[in-house]
Formats: C-alpha cells, structure tokens, sequence
C-alpha cells in the first residue's frame, strides 16, 4: 500500500538547486477509485449508497414536515436562525472577511501559478461563456430579483451609519451596500470552495467531493463517517438551496407574465410556470455542458447586457453615473467598515436582516456553486481562477446593480411619483423590476426580455445543480449519469411546487442558512487544507525530475496511485 509521497519519496522536503520547499506531513492517505466506494443502481449508474439514501431522506423529511406542519417548522427554524444570528454573527462577519483576505492572497503568492490541470491543460471554455456560466450559476435571477428593491430598502430603512431614512447620505450609501452585498465577499465564498475543488478534480484527478478535499487533514478519514457527514451535509445544502431559488423564481417569472400579459397570480399558474421551468432545466441536462448550460448562459448574458444599455439610454443617464462611481468610491472607502461593523451599541437588528442573512446564503450556496465553477475551469491557473471568478463578477454585478438600482432610487426620490416603486416593492418584490421598467418606452418589449432572462438564468442555474448533486451523490463521478440528474431535477421540481402551494418556501429557506453556519466552519478549516495542498503541489513542482528519469516509486496496482501518491491509475479512472 502506497502513501502520499513526494517524487522523491520523502513527504518532509524536495530541492531545486539551492532552494527548498518544505512540505507539511501528510497523514496516511490512498487514493480509492469511486468503484471501489460506490455500489451499481442499474439506470442511475453508481451510487455512494449511504450519502444518496441518507441524503434523500432527510430532503424528504423536511418537505413532509413543510407540508403537514408548516407553522411547527417555521418557528423551529426561525428560532434557530435568530439564535443564530444574534450569537454567532461576528463569526460570520469575521469568517467572510477572512475569506477575501484567503482568496487575495492565495492569488498573489506564488501558489498562484499552479494550474488546475496538467502543465499542458488548455481552458475548456472561452472566457466569454466561461464568465457567463459563472455569473448564471452563481448570481443570475437573484441578482434580478433584488437589483430594484434592495437598493430603496436601504435607503428607506438604512444601517446607522448610512444616515436617517430618506437622507441624501442613505441615497448615496444604498448602492455602496448593495455593492457590498453582492461584491466580492460573496463571490470569496464561492471561491472559497472552487480553488480546492479544482486542485482536487483536476490536479488530483481525485472524486469531486468536499471530503476529499480534506485529505491533507485527515487522510483516509475521509471515506469513513466524518468524509460521509460532510458529503451529506453539502448534499442537503444543494437540494434546499435550489429547491428556494426555483420556487422564487416561478413568483418572479409569474408576476413577470401578469405585469407583461395580464395572467393572474395564482398557484395553478405558479404550477404550469414550473412546469415550463422544469422542462427546460431537464432538456438541458441531458445535453453535455457545452451544449446545454453554455448555450443557456450565453443568451442570457447578450440579454441582460442589451437591457442595462437600454437603461442608461432611456433611464436618468447622468445620476446613473454619477451615482456608480460615487458608490464605488465609498464602498472600496468603507469596505473594512463594512465588513466587520457588528452595530454593537444601537442593536438595532438591521444586520442580521441583511449582511449576516446574506452572508449566510452565500456560504450555503458555497457548496454548489464552488464545485460547479471548479468543475468548468480547467486549465486556468489558480491565479487567473481567483482573480476572474472574484473580480470579474464583481465588477458585473456593481454595474447592474448601478444601473438597476440607481433608476430605482431616483425614480423614489422623484416626489412626482410619490413612491410607488417602493410601494409596489412592499406588496410583492419580484414585482419590482417589471414596475419600474412601466414607465420607459417599449416596456412591454422590455418585459419579455425580462422574462427570457429570468427564464434561461433560471434553467443554467438548475440545471447546474442536477450536475452538481449528481456528482455528489455518485461518489464524485464529475460525468453523472443523465438518469441520475434528471431524478434530482424532477425531486427539485416537485418539492418546489408542494412548498410554493403550502407556502413552505421560506421556512425552507431559513432551514438552509441556519445549515449554513455549520459549512462555515467546514470552508474554515478547507481553506487551511488547501494551503497544505498547494504547498505540497509547488514543493513537488520545484522538486521534479527530468521526464525522462524513471520515477522512484513505481505505481502500486493494490493502492491504485502513482509515483506522487495522489493520482488513480489509468485503470480506475
């Protein structure tokens, strides 16, 4: 049985002329094939038995409880997110902070030339469609959603230090702190879990599951029941993350429909929206991702850049502006502030409303966006993968935001309406974007655009999921079966539509970011885990033979690895 080793055999340190690297020990660890963990479900290819059926249960379980108890679940739930909120969020203030500080880092050392890949991988994706199935997967229709209402939110009913309700200071802080709700904190938590995911999918060429990423720390612990646990628990977070976002996006794409054509707002047409949604998400996934989910996302992008340039034509171009780089001046001026500001003295409740909520959906789609993004960035080195998937979006969503929520907010400030966009945002926010685009030309045009963007970022996004709990719940299989996705599609679908008609979506929802708080602690100890992983890749990079010299250990058929002790034979694979 083969351990993990450098090519030199030796796990302390490995030299290059006169410098050294030192490596950290590793604990024992031998790499097994997802064969040997996995057992055959005839049409659903192989399953890891324990985590799927363990996993199932416990979806269904909570579905069942939203149903036949949905006011037990919310207040077990809602108490548990209070408790949680009000006990714990400086840790999450402090986790988040600390992760953009990991990301940054990690890029800028020189850990940042290791590839995700062979030294001869390519990308798989142009950056374009690269950059669109980030953005489609990871923000798409809840960036939408919020782009009108969070910025008049905060300016109707800002922070303390935003000013009073109504100032011109709150005016200026609204996008300043929507930019920092959907900047690169968010994204660093996403980022987070990608660059381990992609020195472990493909570098490793080792199962694309979070537990393996802990190898470093626990060795061959991690196929017992604390790796199962952590696959479980990133299973569960996928499934109900997914499930909240198809069931607000079926209201969004409803209210859309009623607002464009007049079709009223029911259960029955909540019901056939889904089921359109469905059906696209489904078709999608028995398509490979170059076909199905980058076609998707590519639409979708031309879309949505189309109707931002619309809105500056059309909307108030000059405050649109000015009021972008005001905002991003103080939201780079305030960043740290804003970052680690606990509202200690007024307690007025604001921020667990709001940053600590949000930080707690990020870290709960961490998981799934993490492993999906990892899963497309092949070939790129962990520099240009930190610094693409955190800047870039970054960048994209402040001038959305800036532009979406800068026309909010003058249309709120202008007496002349008399604040019927917050109004409307009061009585139903998925209203909010279709209500302020009534007042430019075109709007029923506009509206339909709305309503593809929706639709197709809806169907990238699901359909990302069905690959990601696929993968999950075959051992780390990075190719599913297409049986296996279209289950766990049709499982989202119907647990979306039995909640959306017992109005169970916000518990479920709340169930999620308080699970959230214990994969916070998981990405805590991952980023330690991949410092030990790139550590080990650069002392094995600084430290390697010529191609030609034959390696020191020769592959173990019985292990399964080869000279580095980390990659599965040929066979296995």
């Amino acid at each position: 049985m083969a351990v993990l080793r450098t090519r030199h055999g030796k796990a302390g340190s490995c030299r290059r002329g006169s410098r050294e690297v030192n490596g950290p020990k590793q604990p024992r660890f031998v790499p097994r094939s997802i064969e040997s963990r996995t057992r055959d479900w005839g049409p659903l290819g192989r399953l890891d038995t324990s985590v799927f059926v363990v996993s199932a249960l416990i979806c269904v379980a909570f579905i069942l409880w939203g149903v036949f108890d949905n006011e037990g679940l919310s207040s077990v739930v809602t108490e548990a997110l209070s408790w949680t909120i009000t006990s714990t969020g400086w840790l999450y203030m402090a986790a988040v902070f600390a992760f953009v500080l990991f990301c940054v880092g990690i890029a800028l050392s020189r850990y940042g030339r290791l590839k995700l890949g062979k030294s001869e991988d390519e990308p798989e994706f142009g950056t374009f469609s690269w950059f669109s199935m980030l953005f489609g997967c990871g923000m798409g229709v809840g960036l939408i959603f919020w782009a009108v209402a969070e910025p008049l939110y905060h300016y109707v009913s800002p922070p303390t230090y935003a000013g009073g309700p109504g100032s011109v200071q709150a005016a200026e802080f609204s996008m300043a702190i929507s930019f920092f709700h959907w900047g690169v904190s968010a994204w660093a938590a996403y980022v987070v879990v990608g660059i381990a995911m992609g020195i472990v999918i493909h570098r490793k060429g080792l199962p694309a599951l979070i537990s393996t990423c802990f190898y470093p720390l626990l060795g061959d612990r991690i196929y017992g029941p604390i790796g199962k646990a952590i696959d479980i628990v990133t299973l569960v977070a996928t499934f109900f993350g997914m499930c909240t976002t198809v069931g607000l996006g079926t209201m969004q794409l409803t209210a859309g429909l009623h607002f464009t054509w007049g079709v009223s707002i029911s259960n029955q047409t909540n019901f056939i929206v889904l089921a359109v949604v469905a059906v696209g998400y489904l078709a999608s996934a028995t398509l490979p991702i170059e076909k199905g989910i980058r076609v998707g996302s590519n639409a979708s992008m031309i879309v949505t850049i189309a109707l931002m340039a619309y809105l500056v034509v059309v909307g108030p171009t000059q405050y649109i502006l000015n009021n972008f780089f005001n905002a991003t001046g103080i939201y780079l001026n305030e960043f740290p502030r804003m970052s680690l500001w606990l509202d200690p003295v007024a307690n007025t409740g604001w921020l667990g409303h709001w940053t600590i909520f949000y930080w707690a959906w990020w870290i709960a789609w961490a998981p799934f966006v993490g492993i999906f993004i990892a899963r497309i960035s092949k070939g790129r080195s962990v520099r240009q993968f930190v610094l693409a998937a955190l800047i870039a979006p970054t960048v994209f969503d402040m001038i959305f935001l800036g532009i979406f929520g800068s026309t909010a907010v003058s249309q709120q400030m202008d007496a002349s309406i008399g604040g019927a966009l917050f109004k409307a945002v009061k009585e139903d926010v998925a209203s909010a974007v279709y209500v302020m685009f009534e007042r430019y030309p075109l709007s029923g045009l506009i509206g339909v655009a709305l309503l593809f963007v929706v639709y197709t970022f809806f169907v990238v996004s699901a359909d990302s999921a069905t690959i990601v709990l696929g993968m999950l719940s075959s051992g780390g299989d990075e190719n599913p079966r297409t049986s296996l996705k279209f289950l766990w599609g049709v499982f989202i679908a119907v647990a979306a539509g039995v909640l959306l008609a017992m109005n169970g979506l916000e518990p479920l929802q709340t169930a999620s970011i308080v699970a959230a708080f214990f994969f916070m602690i998981v990405m805590c100890f991952l980023c330690y885990s991949t410092v030990r992983m790139v550590r080990a890749d650069l002392a094995e990079e600084l430290g390697q033979p010529p191609a030609t010299q034959t390696p020191v250990e020769p592959p173990d058929a019985a292990g399964g690895v080869d000279s580095t002790g980390l990659r599965p034979t040929s066979e296995e694979t």
